[in-house]
């Protein structure tokens, strides 16, 4: 029999209802409330870091997993928010217990499921969770309007053609603060106008990416130009002189534009606000209707016909690319997989339609898409016979995945390692755990000693700067003890990795030749990092590691 406890908190701050005092708080309550579970064992899971909005979290995922495996007695929690703030969430997850006959304890709320009135005031303490969240991302939205009534730029990545320039303190929220403007730069400015001119001309942005990679122009922070670059330039609104056209382009997205059509000046640039979201480490573009739209302080650059006009381009270059991948990549296993030595993925090259190998597959090659850009320039990578390549790789990834291959045996003794290390680990943690103690203890008896009668000025002096000296010891030990766990919880990530990338392998040759091409492809993307082509052979990476064809 096992209880769950499941604790979570959106930033550390190792105070209030941090991850150890919200676990202290439900093992208390454990012990004290909960009858007969003496012998039941208690398991802990923790996510540090992660917002209640949603259940994308890896701690609380793997939880789950385990409740479905039954067993479970009890989830408790410290707090209803700590599971969530989405009462969808809450009531699936209150529904899914209940189906398994699992009582869930909010310990603060003192709600317990297993009761009728328990689970009411679950669903309403959901409730007013969801609408507290509505409310945060309201007032979020709300300041962000006032905001972008002021034409202030906000931060982040000052984008190609102008600088960031401090302007003038503002209150914001009852507190007073940094305001900045973009001020244009006509040097990086040249490189913008080129940019959408050569594409309202060309219609391509791989001709832009094309002459920017031929002539050797760096991106701002000194890349190469690529593909996604040139599209975030063209897309961007800053750019775009807030006239008519542009004030109707945007109105009609959707977007909520925060300046009246008679302000469209026909001279300020546009700024758009949450355009983007942050989701785990990367931007996802928002909806337009999520758009907020106003008029800046910087001088437009390009008209809002000609912005509108790019937008209508790539939107048609889009669909038309759609189709154009997902008739061309019929046959090639290693898309998205194969690079070239110079950085470059490689993609496939068909050849007639009547070329066929001896099985009856119609014959293709991998080609380096940069030597084409820059005409040999910059690469002189030979083409690849694609059908043989993929045969090769498929064979040599096969091979590798047999009981007695080397990968397996090097798997196996990674694994051995890290057993190793995370046993090394916790006993350095146990360590520092009851050192911590000893000396806190020390700390309270030279505390307790003070309180005594007739304790001397210059004894009470000591005992002060005795108890500072512990207290940066025990500052000291604790950020170890940290560094330490957060080391095995590292160890622990990647012994999962090894474990996935074992079972894929022990499954592979199995169920790899009944699979159909898309298929194939997807299962070796799950056990290939990349595979490189120098010429002359291919360098297989494995996720963790990598084997010479």
């Amino acid at each position: 029999m096992r209880i769950f406890i499941y604790s979570r908190k959106s930033k550390w701050t190792g105070r209030g209802e941090s991850i150890e005092n919200q676990v202290r708080m439900c093992r208390e309550y454990i012990e004290r409330y909960m009858k007969d579970v003496d012998n039941a064992e208690i398991c802990v899971f923790e996510d540090e870091g992660y917002s209640g909005k949603n259940t994308k979290r890896p701690e609380f995922q793997r939880m789950m997993r385990e409740i479905k495996k039954g067993d479970c007695l009890c989830l408790v929690c410290y707090k209803l928010d700590r599971m969530g703030r989405n009462i969808i969430d809450i009531a699936n997850l209150v529904e899914e217990l209940n189906e398994l006959k699992i009582s869930f304890v909010s310990i603060k709320e003192n709600f317990d499921t297993s009761t009728p009135l328990g689970k009411t005031m679950l669903y309403i303490a959901g409730i007013f969770a969801q609408m507290e969240r509505e409310q945060i991302a309201e007032r979020v939205k709300d300041n962000m309007v006032m905001l972008a009534r002021s034409g202030r730029w906000l931060g982040g990545n000052t984008p190609l053609g102008f600088t960031s320039v401090k302007e003038e303190r503002v209150q914001v929220d009852e507190k007073m603060r940094t305001s900045y403007r973009l001020e244009e730069n006509r040097q990086e400015m040249v490189t913008v106008n080129f940019v959408f001119q050569e594409f309202i001309e060309k219609q391509s942005l791989t001709k832009v990416v094309e002459y920017f990679q031929k002539h050797d122009i760096l991106t701002k922070r000194g890349k190469e130009y690529s593909i996604t670059a040139v599209r975030d330039i063209l897309t961007n609104p800053v750019y775009c002189i807030a006239d008519q056209d542009a004030y109707d382009y945007f109105e009609t997205l959707g977007c909520q534009v925060c300046f009246e059509k008679e302000e469209a000046d026909g001279k300020h640039g546009l700024i758009a606000y949450a355009k983007t979201s942050s989701s785990h480490y990367k931007n996802k573009e928002n909806p337009p209707e999520e758009w907020i739209i106003a008029r800046g302080k910087h001088r437009g650059e390009i008209y809002g016909a000609d912005f509108v006009k790019v937008q209508k381009l790539l939107e048609a270059n889009r669909q038309k690319s759609e189709s154009y991948h997902k008739v061309k990549n019929e046959i090639a296993l290693l898309s998205g997989t194969l690079y070239c030595t110079c950085g470059h993925a490689m993609r496939p090259k068909y050849y007639n339609v009547k070329q066929r190998t001896k099985e009856g597959e119609r014959k293709f090659s991998y080609l380096c898409p940069y030597k084409d850009i820059t005409h040999g320039e910059k690469c002189s990578m030979e083409n690849v016979p694609g059908n043989d390549l993929d045969q090769a790789v498929c064979e040599e990834v096969l091979r590798y995945a047999r009981v007695d291959s080397e990968v397996k045996k090097m798997l196996l003794e990674l694994k051995k390692q890290m057993q190793s290390e995370q046993e090394q680990t916790g006993s350095r943690e146990d360590i520092l755990q009851q050192t911590i103690k000893e000396k806190e203890k020390e700390i309270e008896s030279l505390i307790s000693s003070i309180k005594k009668p007739g304790r001397s000025a210059e004894f009470v002096k000591y005992v002060d700067e005795e108890v500072r000296r512990l207290s940066q010891e025990c500052d000291k030990l604790k950020a170890e003890e940290t560094a330490v766990r957060q080391e095995e919880t590292s160890v622990k990530t990647e012994r999962g990795q090894i474990d996935l990338i074992a079972d894929e392998l022990d499954s592979f040759e199995k169920s790899f030749q009944t699979m159909n091409i898309v298929k194939k492809r997807e299962y070796l993307k799950m056990l290939l990092d990349k595979v490189v082509w120098d010429g002359e052979k291919a360098q297989i990476f494995l996720y963790g590691s990598h084997w010479k064809e």
